[in-house]
């Protein structure tokens, strides 16, 4: 037989496979909740602008001003490096040794030539030399002649000075023939004036033209220039000047030809030169009249914007270009940096890398990825695509951690989003520190301690410490930090986190702060001397991180009521202000429904004490106590507890009954809004009945219909709208509403009474389902059953009968009373 068995075996269990259903994978199982699709819209929208953030810039400089150098670097590539002072030097002799621009003063040429060309005219119009102006004089080199007597000679009609004989017929021996005048030779300046006079005929023109012409000519090669202007182009390194003459053709001379007014020999000797062609007459009146006009202005201007411009154009063509001579050359394998514990350095060089240092390093590194990127294209890309990918790794251990302990989040994409949000400022805020200069990494420590104390004010502590790890580890990866850096982030998150439980006063976080900056001292100083960094460097680094960790305690004291706000959380200081029975709302609960009013204060003392038993927020459960049913306020006379004696549910049809019950929730919520409650206490309200069934009016209305034989009443229309609890806090105020109510209702609260119904409570809550929304644990609701006996058995404990209440509680026993709780 056992063959045949051996051979059925395996049929049996096939057959068996193929009849039960196929479970889907763990991937479709989660796509298949609520808001799966946009919270993975959500990650790789994170995903992308964090890889963003650790991708840029893709190769930093690993260094900054004032680091430990614990080794010598040095030049991995052959490089040079533009020198500032050679450049600044070479660029001030290219602009000394720019040639000048002068150009030709056409006025004072035409002033010479036009003067010469009129001369003639103006001698011949004086009639006489001593007519002739005596500037045109002076200028000519002309001399009026001196005035001299002239020799005496007989007149005619005088008398000859003989005296006359007196005797007739004789004839006076004394009496001759008038002698003729003598002539003087005439001058030079009288013979230069009649050459000038004489080319004023109309046959001589044509002689005098051909001679300006020929003095045009010369007069444009002689180079005078402004004495000051020779001496300042004699001084320059230039060797040349350019010389644009009356055609606007430039020309090019050595800065020697230049000739200074001053220099009187030289302008002379051209003078001379310029006047040779001239009559021979007139030739030493045309140089003296040269002479005269070069003295008074240059025959080259020099033109200030044309040579400026020049020397601009030069100096920016070495700026933009700058020669081989203005670099410094660097060999590989030469030492750039010394490391800091060189004996060979001075005191104040072992401070760490210098500005000149870190400029040069700077050079070295572009040079090599210069040379990296033509030898070695793929390795940058590798580099990028492995960041990309340990981005992605971490994001996708976040993500994992979400789903299997905080999947309401993936649930609540608003709350997804906020939570990418908070960590992208984050990855921000250290991206924007790493551009200031001169800072340090460590200083980054102020971002995951602000991460931190937001996770564990709006979620939880281990929440907090799974991220906000997680976010360290990016930081140190963004930053391209070491082990010894991400130690220093690990230490300051956990100080946060473990201290900041609960703020129930604002110096609070003062306080975490300063014990969290001890911390990261102390963590960053063993890190350092583990190392073997020296201890004026060390210091520095743990006083930037201590500071940090103070910093960021500071900046989430100001920032603390907009975390509130964007998170809708409520820290403790907020919930203690709203506990005062001042407040406008609890004024209102007291005045309008003291019943109920009570019934919150003692539920609030129930649900702190319950709370923190199983380790939640004691305050908040009891806050939210105190407002769970401020919806009463605008019915009270409709609830047991404001009651006095007339039950106005008696006059009522059991399905208006139960919507006045109901709806002491949705008056609960408006009245939150309108006074402003916190949002974290608006859930006590909507959720501390969930979906339960009002059992009192339900089963009146079942015996009502029974009686009358109609259709049984929809449980449906008898629960609560709901929600469920979320949160251990809200689940703890249901369990405390529903055994104080039942506790209450009972004649004779015994302990053990007490405990039995409790326990009831408990487990009809349980079955029910009111719990598959929170994470309450079987344990923490045997704890928080257990919190509930002792508060209870200490609010309805034992009493002295006195003899007249022997009678009335017997018949309490007797009839009965019943309880028209809306939680019953």
């Amino acid at each position: 037989m056992w063959p045949i068995g051996k051979k059925n075996i395996p049929q049996r269990r096939l057959e068996i496979r193929r009849s039960a259903p196929v479970a889907p994978s763990w991937f479709v199982r989660i796509f298949r909740k609520p808001g799966a699709a946009g919270s993975l819209a959500i990650a790789m929208i994170f995903f992308v602008l964090a890889a963003a953030m650790s991708i840029w810039p893709a190769d930093p400089l690993p260094y900054r001003t004032g680091q430990y150098v614990s080794w010598d670097i040095t030049a991995r590539e052959d490089f040079r490096v533009l020198s500032v002072p050679l450049l600044e030097e070479t660029a001030r002799l290219a602009r000394s040794s720019t040639p000048a621009t002068f150009r030709l003063n056409k006025s004072a040429l035409e002033e010479i030539i036009a003067g010469l060309e009129k001369m003639p005219a103006k001698l011949q119009a004086a009639k006489t030399i001593d007519k002739v102006p005596p500037l045109l004089l002076k200028e000519l080199g002309l001399e009026v002649p001196k005035k001299t007597d002239p020799t005496p000679a007989a007149k005619p009609d005088a008398k000859p000075n003989v005296k006359p004989d007196t005797k007739p017929g004789k004839k006076n021996p004394a009496k001759t023939k008038p002698q003729p005048r003598q002539k003087t030779p005439p001058t030079k300046s009288q013979q230069a004036y009649a050459a000038w006079v004489a080319l004023a005929e109309p046959d001589a023109r044509a002689g005098l033209a051909k001679a300006l012409g020929k003095l045009r000519e010369k007069l444009t090669r002689y180079y005078i220039v402004r004495a000051d202007q020779a001496a300042r182009q004699q001084g320059r390194t230039a060797r040349h000047v350019v010389l644009v003459g009356a055609s606007g053709k430039s020309q090019v001379q050595k800065v020697v030809n230049l000739i200074g007014q001053d220099e009187t020999q030289r302008l002379g000797d051209l003078a001379r030169e310029a006047s040779a062609h001239f009559d021979p007459a007139i030739r030493s009146g045309v140089g003296s009249y040269i002479l005269a006009k070069l003295s008074s202005q240059p025959m080259y201007l020099y033109d200030a914007t044309k040579s400026e411009s020049d020397k601009k154009i030069s100096v920016q063509s070495i700026l933009k270009t700058p020669p081989d001579s203005c670099y410094k050359h660097y060999q590989r394998g030469q030492i750039l940096a010394r490391s800091s514990d060189s004996p060979t350095l001075a005191k104040e060089e072992a401070a760490g890398l210098s500005e000149a240092e870190l400029e040069l390093l700077l050079a070295e590194h572009a040079n090599h990825l210069l040379v990296e990127g033509q030898t070695h294209p793929l390795r940058k890309w590798l580099r990028l695509s492995f960041r990309g990918l340990l981005v992605l790794l971490l994001i996708g251990m976040l993500c994992t951690y979400i789903v299997c302990y905080a999947p309401h989040i993936i649930e609540d994409n608003i709350r997804g989003l906020k939570l990418a949000a908070m960590l992208l400022v984050m990855l921000a805020i250290v991206r924007g520190m790493e551009l200031l200069p001169n800072i340090n990494p460590h200083a980054s420590v102020v971002a995951v301690c602000i991460a931190g104390v937001i996770l564990t004010v709006s979620y939880d502590q281990r929440f907090a410490l799974a991220v906000g790890s997680v976010l360290a580890a990016m930081v140190v990866l963004q930053i391209r930090g070491d082990l010894a850096l991400l130690a220093v982030l690990l230490a300051g998150l956990m100080s946060m986190v473990f201290q900041v439980r609960e703020i129930r006063n604002r110096s609070k976080l003062l306080v975490v702060s300063l014990i969290t900056a001890a911390v990261v001292f102390v963590v960053n100083l063993a890190m350092a001397t583990q190392a073997g960094v020296l201890w004026r460097f060390s210091l520095g680094e743990c006083l930037w991180s201590a500071a940090g960790a103070l910093l960021a305690g500071l900046l989430v004291q100001g920032l603390l009521p907009a975390i509130e706000h964007i998170f809708g959380v409520a820290t403790g200081s907020t919930l203690l202000e709203w506990c005062d029975a001042s407040k406008p709302l609890l004024k209102r609960l007291a005045m309008e429904s003291p019943g109920t009013y009570n019934h919150s204060l003692q539920l609030g003392a129930m649900c702190g004490a319950a709370a923190e038993t199983i380790g939640a927020r004691g305050l908040l459960a009891r806050v939210g106590a105190y407002y769970h049913d401020i919806g009463k306020i605008n019915k009270p006379e409709y609830f047991t507890e404001n009651q006095a004696g007339e039950n106005k549910h008696e006059k009522l049809n059991p399905a208006m009954s139960v919507l006045i019950i109901l709806g002491h929730v949705k008056d609960g919520l408006e009245l939150a809004r309108k006074y402003n409650l916190p949002v974290a206490l608006w859930e006590f309200i909507g959720t501390h009945h969930g979906t339960t069934l009002v059992q009192y009016f339900y089963h009146t209305a079942t015996q009502q219909s029974e009686t009358d034989k109609a259709p049984a009443p929809d449980e449906s229309q008898f629960r609560y709208p709901g929600p469920k609890p979320h949160s251990k806090e809200a689940a703890i105020l249901m369990l405390a509403d529903a055994a104080e109510s039942s506790i209450r209702a009972m004649s004779e609260p015994t302990p053990t009474r007490i405990a039995a119904q409790v326990h009831a409570v408990v487990t009809s809550r349980l079955e029910d389902g009111q719990f598959d929304d929170c994470e309450l644990t079987l344990r923490e609701v045997h704890q928080i059953e257990d919190s509930l006996v002792k508060s209870l058995c200490g609010m309805y404990h034992g009493r002295i009968a006195y003899p007249s209440q022997d009678k009335e509680n017997a018949n309490k026993k007797q009839n009965g009373e019943a309880n028209h709780h809306d939680a019953t």
